[in-house]
């Protein structure tokens, strides 16, 4: 089956911001490692990391975060980046925006037969030493893909995270959990 999970990563303090675009609130329950559900990744005291991520876990969660919700989240100057991954068609995608304009992004999907990620703009340079390595690593086991890799691993590079590896941290249960959407009340006049 594998993973299929989505996150939007914000630089600055924008839990608020976050959790306003989930539609969810904190349930005051944590997590050590993320499962099925919707979670926030706030920096710690041990890792003053910049980033807040949103993360979006499982079948019926992934799908309802989208790289249109961060470009929103990047204007007034915030860098968002934007990650997908679907383990199951072996497709992912990573794209970064600024003032709600696309900076770069990384796509790759395993049944191009050409095995080439499509990158655009100003892709960071830990991208390209990435893909060398995982370009070499493929070489020598041509069965597998390890190009999948390159978006999960950009984001342990880029924001200290990765979806499938745990997190280096001394809080043991750093991923608080998202209650479910809130229902906001409709008037009474509207069936």
């Amino acid at each position: 089956m594998g993973y299929r999970v989505s996150w939007i990563a914000r630089s600055g303090r924008s839990t608020d911001e976050l959790l306003q675009l989930s539609g969810r609130n904190l349930s005051g329950e944590r997590h050590e490692f993320p499962d099925v559900g919707w979670y926030l990744l706030e920096p710690s005291h041990d890792n003053p990391s910049p980033w807040v991520l949103l993360i979006a876990d499982g079948s019926e969660n992934f799908a309802d975060l989208g790289s249109s919700q961060a470009q929103s989240l990047s204007n007034g100057g915030n860098e968002t980046i934007f990650f997908w991954c679907s383990d199951t068609v072996m497709a992912t995608e990573m794209l970064c925006f600024r003032d709600g304009r696309e900076a770069w992004s990384i796509q790759y999907d395993c049944e191009n037969n050409a095995k080439q990620p499509a990158m655009n703009g100003d892709v960071p340079q830990i991208a390209h030493e990435i893909l060398k390595d995982l370009r070499a690593k493929q070489q020598a086991d041509a069965g597998a893909d390890y190009i999948y890799d390159l978006t999960a691993e950009l984001g342990r590079s880029v924001v200290g995270f990765r979806h499938d590896t745990d997190l280096e941290r001394d809080d043991p249960e750093p991923f608080q959990v998202l209650s479910e959407p809130v229902k906001r009340p409709q008037a009474w006049w509207r069936f």
